[in-house]
C-alpha cells in the first residue's frame, strides 16, 4: 500500500494525463488478457477474437507483461505523451540508456526469470528492438485499433470528473483508493506499506482502459518526478460485448453477408489471419473472399515484414459510406 501525503498546495498540482496512450493500453492489456476479467463480459468477445489471432508467433508477447498485478515493464508504461503506437515506441526508444537500465533493475525485482530477449530489449539490442516493435505493431492492430474508439470514449469519460474540486476526485478515482485529506491510499505492489509526502512533485491520475485494479509508479530515475496513479475506467457493458462488425444491410444485399463482412473488417488494416479470426471463417474463405474485393478494386494488399496485410481502397470506403436506401416495398428482398 502506498500512502501519498498531501499538503493544500499539493491538491493544486494535481494533473490527468490528456489522452489514453496506445502504447500504455496495449501493453497493459496483455496482462489484462491474462486475468479472469478478460473472459467475462463486456470482454468475452474481445478477448476470443485476440487469443485466436496472436497465434504461435505472438506469444513472446506475454513476456512483456506478467498476469500479477503490477508485473509490467515500466520501460513501456511510463507516459510519453504519444498519440500513436509508433510514437510511443519511438519515446521508449529515445529515452537515456541509463533510464533503461534502471528500468531493468525494478523489471528483475518482480520477475527475475525476466527473458533474455526482454533484457536485451532494455540494452538496446538493436535485433530485439526489432522484434519489440514488430510483435507490438502486429498485436496493435489485433487487439487494440479496433477497440480504440471505445478506449478514448471511456478515458475521456473519466477524465471529465477533473472539473469537479481535487478532493472531490480523489474520493471518486475508485472504491479501492481512499482518501481523507491529507492522505491518499492508493493499492501498490510493493512488499510493504510507503508513506511518501509529495512535497511539490505533483501527482498524475492516468485513467486507464484495460487495467483491473489501480496502481501506482514511482520514477525510477527522477526522485522528483509526479508520482502516476493509475486506475481503471468505467466499463460500458454494452459496448465490447457488441463490438462486433456492424454490416451494412444495403451493403449485405449486394455483396453478401460474408463478402460485406470482410470488406467492413478491413477499414482497419489486417492479415488474411487476423481477418479470418474477426470475421470468424476460415483462412481459405477468407483468400477467396479477399481475391474478389481486391479484383473489384475495393481492397489492396501489401507485404510488411512478410506477411499480407489488406486494407479498404478510396472506391471500397466510399462504398462503406454510402447511405443505404430503404428496400422497395413492391420488390421486396
Amino acid at each position: 500500500m502506498l500512502r501519498l501525503h498531501f499538503t493544500a498546495a499539493d491538491l493544486q498540482r494535481i494533473r490527468w494525463a490528456p489522452h489514453p496512450e496506445p502504447l500504455m493500453e496495449t501493453v497493459l492489456s496483455l496482462q489484462f488478457l491474462q486475468q479472469p476479467q478478460a473472459y467475462s463480459e463486456p470482454f468475452t468477445r474481445w478477448s476470443a477474437q485476440v487469443r485466436a489471432g496472436i497465434g504461435r508467433r505472438g506469444m513472446p508477447l506475454f513476456d512483456l507483461a506478467a498476469p500479477e498485478d503490477g508485473a509490467v515493464l515500466e520501460l513501456l508504461m511510463a507516459p510519453t505523451g504519444a498519440t500513436t503506437l509508433r510514437d510511443g515506441l519511438a519515446a521508449v526508444r529515445s529515452l537515456p540508456k541509463d533510464r533503461a537500465i534502471s528500468d531493468l533493475a525494478s523489471a528483475r525485482s518482480m520477475r527475475p526469470g525476466l527473458p533474455q530477449w526482454v533484457v536485451d530489449v532494455h540494452h538496446r539490442q538493436p535485433e530485439a528492438t526489432e522484434r519489440l516493435v514488430r510483435l507490438l505493431d502486429a498485436y496493435h492492430r489485433l487487439a487494440i485499433a479496433p477497440t480504440w474508439p471505445y478506449v478514448e470514449r471511456a478515458v475521456r469519460a473519466a477524465s471529465d470528473a477533473s472539473a469537479a474540486g481535487p478532493g472531490v476526485v480523489l474520493s471518486r478515482l475508485h472504491p479501492s483508493i481512499g482518501w481523507e485529506f491529507p492522505v491518499l491510499t492508493v493499492p501498490c505492489h510493493i512488499p510493504h506499506d510507503v508513506d511518501l509526502r509529495l512535497d511539490g512533485r505533483g501527482l498524475l491520475l492516468v485513467p486507464v482502459f484495460f487495467l483491473r485494479t489501480p496502481t501506482a509508479r514511482l520514477d525510477n530515475h527522477d526522485e522528483q518526478a509526479p508520482v502516476e496513479v493509475y486506475f481503471p475506467v468505467h466499463h460500458d457493458r454494452a459496448v465490447l460485448a457488441q463490438h462486433e462488425t456492424r454490416i451494412d444491410p444495403g451493403l449485405t444485399r449486394l455483396l453478401g453477408r460474408t463478402r460485406a463482412a470482410v470488406l467492413t473488417a478491413l477499414t482497419v488494416v489486417r492479415s488474411t489471419t487476423e481477418l479470418a479470426s474477426r470475421v470468424d471463417i476460415s483462412a481459405a474463405t477468407a483468400s477467396h473472399h479477399l481475391n474478389a474485393l481486391r479484383a473489384g478494386g475495393l481492397i489492396t494488399t501489401t507485404r510488411e515484414h512478410g506477411t499480407a496485410r489488406h486494407r479498404v481502397t478510396h472506391l471500397g470506403r466510399r462504398l462503406l459510406q454510402a447511405p443505404t436506401p430503404p428496400p422497395d416495398p413492391a420488390h421486396p428482398c
